[in-house]
């Protein structure tokens, strides 16, 4: 069962409303499950590796591959990220014995589960030393590997905090500094654009240590990634095995001093910056012309929002997807969704009742200062319950679920310990506010110290799913009844 407290969930409220949401969300997840999707795209016949089948997979645009295992002598699987454990588990599945070896890294708390492949646990979203100790178990598999060998590559959101190893100078808790501004301001591009000088695989670093040998790259994101129909892409993006892009420092240094955040970098950060350090810019991208590699994407967020689509059309309601790939802050778009519901509710447009209005995408939730502990699926949810119980949007007709497809919304317990449980998201409805009231608990308060945790628990709607094994951002629905 996917949502551990479903029973509790369901148990109060607007009870039909509610199941309908779950049974929307538990669907999209079921579309997006990188298990069954690697198995469609890799599979074994005789003495021949088949790779392809799904075009709409294929990221490099190389086509279809046939790999004559007679002709290759070792096959490796390495990666990191929420979501490569199950990748890593259908490679196992697919290869049995003709695997060799791997070493992934996964979030600290996700059950281990594979027998050929070495699996770290390493910390997300701040790095620790366990992130580390699996990057260089990762690393030593690369540079080991020959022309005959064969290497898989599986990286995934996550894969920034799961896979660092500081370039030579930069220390551990440097890159944890970055990582903690970009909690600070709600801006992921806070790690991924200045990450990229200060690690030893990302920006395609891993790729040049596993040249000349073949690989594989399985690589997944929030969205679909660019396409690059044969051609080296012109941009970069966060998976350590993407090739660079024709981005360099030269650019990229003027932007970072001119961000508010720039004087809170560490000092040797900064003195990058400043002095244009070569030794620290990313590789040229024509030295990715001659290697051999492949790049499929084989789950994408658009699995997920459409099979959140159909499953609420099985269940007789018009499944209305408003946005794959929403961003925005997640009050804010808690406040403009609901108006969306409230059109519905009460003119019929731009959708009759019964509607589920379903958004993807990755919120954002900048905490700067304050304190609380949650994530931006259960802001967005509490955000929603304050707006559903009273003023010009109070409805009971609605009801709102969100939650991160990963299992683990937002920053969750890294930074506060203690007894917190990490919840996935938020349940609610035009109830909510009332048994608030009734629990002593202050929403407005909460949400102005960005803690929506233990309220959603104390009120019985924290959606908890532990880790998923799945990573495709956000997943919302607004059940109009």
């Amino acid at each position: 069962m996917l949502f551990q407290n479903r029973d509790e969930l369901v148990s109060h409220g607007h009870r039909e409303g509610r199941a309908l949401a779950l049974e929307i969300l538990e669907a999209g997840l079921a579309a997006g499950d990188p298990y069954a999707n690697t198995r469609k795209l890799i599979r074994i016949e005789g003495n021949r590796l088949l790779v392809g089948g799904q075009p709409q997979m294929d990221v490099s645009g190389y086509g279809d591959e046939v790999v004559d295992l007679d002709e290759i002598e070792q096959i490796y699987v390495i990666g990191a990220g929420k979501a490569v454990q199950c990748q890593a588990r259908a490679l196992e599945d697919i290869l049995g014995d003709r695997l060799t070896a791997g070493a992934i890294t996964i979030k600290r708390g996700e059950p281990c589960n594979l027998e050929r492949i070495v699996v770290t646990e390493g910390a997300h979203p701040v790095p620790d030393e366990g992130s580390v100790e699996g990057t260089r178990r990762i690393v030593e598999i690369a540079r080991r590997v020959t022309p005959r060998d064969l290497v898989f590559t599986l990286f995934s959101d996550g894969a920034s905090s799961l896979s660092p190893l500081p370039a030579p100078g930069v220390t551990l808790d440097d890159l944890r500094a970055l990582y903690r501004l970009a909690i600070k301001y709600g801006s992921q591009g806070i790690i991924i654009r200045p990450m990229s000088y200060f690690s030893q695989v990302s920006r395609g670093r891993i790729m040049q240590m596993i040249h000349p040998a073949r690989s594989i790259n399985l690589v997944m994101q929030v969205g679909l990634f660019g396409r690059w129909r044969g051609k080296l892409p012109r941009t970069s993006s966060f998976p350590p095995s993407w090739p660079p892009g024709a981005n360099r420092m030269a650019d990229d240094a003027p932007y970072f001093r001119a961000q508010p955040w720039y004087d809170e970098l560490p000092p040797v950060m900064r003195d990058v910056f400043e002095r244009m350090d070569p030794a620290y810019d990313v590789p040229d991208l024509a030295e990715f012309e001659a290697m051999r590699m492949s790049f499929w994407q084989p789950i994408d967020l658009y699995q997920m929002v459409e099979g959140a689509r159909a499953k609420a059309e099985e269940l007789g309601l018009t499944g209305a997807i408003l946005s794959s790939h929403l961003t925005a802050i997640s009050a804010e778009a808690a406040n403009v969704l609901l108006q969306v519901g409230i059109e519905c509710e009460r003119y019929g447009r731009p959708f009759t009742p019964p509607v589920a209005l379903i958004t993807g995408g990755h919120l954002e939730v900048p905490v700067g200062d304050a304190t609380g502990v949650g994530g931006r699926n259960q802001e967005y949810a509490l955000a929603s319950a304050a707006l559903l119980g009273s003023g010009r949007l109070a409805s009971k007709r609605i009801v709102v679920a969100a939650m991160d497809s990963d299992g683990t919304d937002g920053p969750g317990t890294q930074l506060v310990g203690g007894e917190y449980i990490c919840m996935a998201g938020g349940l609610v409805d035009g109830y909510t506010l009332g048994e608030a009231a009734e629990h002593g608990v202050n929403i407005e308060a909460e949400l102005a110290n960005h803690n929506a945790t233990m309220p959603l628990m104390k009120l019985g709607s924290a959606i908890h799913t532990g880790n998923t094994g799945t990573c495709l951002g956000d997943l919302r629905v607004t059940v109009v009844l």
